[in-house]
């Protein structure tokens, strides 16, 4: 995945033609490319050699510039040719995903984003509208996982320590039928 119009180096392999094992090395490569469907054209980058066959390729934000797919072709004398496909995205958190880090209290950083988005801020969100507080993702997956008690007609939910309550809700049953037909949560 690449980040739109954000520079980016890309690693090729070439292989000898001969054997179509061997890494290529002393090549000049040709390179065409797609934006999203497009036709190709000739482009220009910077390509230099690695060692062993590698090149790295150094696109430019020009050439990352179109949402969607990018193909990227790449001819040399004596190689097989080799074709990429990259996915071109608006968003990424940063370019080349950035500097991602977490500190100690679980947020996340990135060297262009001041959101600090943490698994326990999602389990928090409502699960109706997105919203801080109400009917938590967390309490959701408390029936799964932690002690719930059905007693007069009152299923008990419990918070991870099986003691607390987390939420209840009224519950029916009809004779001789599966126990439980119905809940509604308070």
């Amino acid at each position: 995945m690449l980040a739109k119009s954000t520079a980016r180096n890309l690693m090729v392999f070439l292989t000898d033609s001969t054997d179509h094992v061997t890494g290529l090395t002393g090549a000049t490569l040709t390179i065409t490319l797609s934006k999203d469907g497009a036709a190709f054209a000739s482009i220009s980058p910077t390509v230099t050699e690695r060692g062993n066959g590698w090149y790295n390729i150094a696109l430019t934000a020009a050439h990352t510039d179109t949402v969607g797919d990018l193909v990227m072709r790449a001819t040399a004398a004596s190689a097989d040719p080799i074709d990429l496909r990259e996915q071109v995205v608006e968003g990424l958190p940063a370019a080349n995903f950035g500097a991602l880090s977490i500190n100690a209290s679980g947020y996340v950083h990135t060297s262009q984003a001041s959101n600090h988005l943490t698994a326990d801020h999602l389990l928090d969100r409502n699960v109706s509208g997105g919203s801080d507080g109400g009917r938590t993702v967390k309490q959701a997956l408390y029936f799964l996982r932690n002690k719930w008690v059905v007693s007069s007609g009152t299923l008990t939910v419990y918070d991870t320590d099986d003691t607390t309550s987390s939420w209840t809700a009224s519950v029916s049953s009809t004779p001789g039928a599966d126990p439980i037909t119905g809940n509604d949560p308070a």
